[in-house]
């Protein structure tokens, strides 16, 4: 499902935006998407943190690496 936005601008800025053949929809799609994504990262933070505490990395940190790579 989607939603539709409806956002105003001074004519000049879309007669600029026009002439360069820019993609408005695309471009504020996509922008919109990129920060929805950067505030939803930002909200689970905390949480990353939190988790991150309880983790004590024990011995060496290379070799950890390798497990966790050699595991997916």
């Amino acid at each position: 499902m989607s939603s539709v936005i409806t956002v105003r601008v001074s004519d000049e800025t879309r007669a600029i935006l026009k002439r360069a053949k820019v993609n408005i929809s695309e471009d504020v799609r996509k922008y919109l998407e990129a920060k929805a994504k950067s505030l939803r990262l930002h909200q689970l933070l905390p949480e990353i943190r939190r988790r991150a505490q309880k983790i004590k990395a024990e011995g060496d940190s290379t070799k950890i690496i390798r497990e966790y790579r050699d595991a997916r």
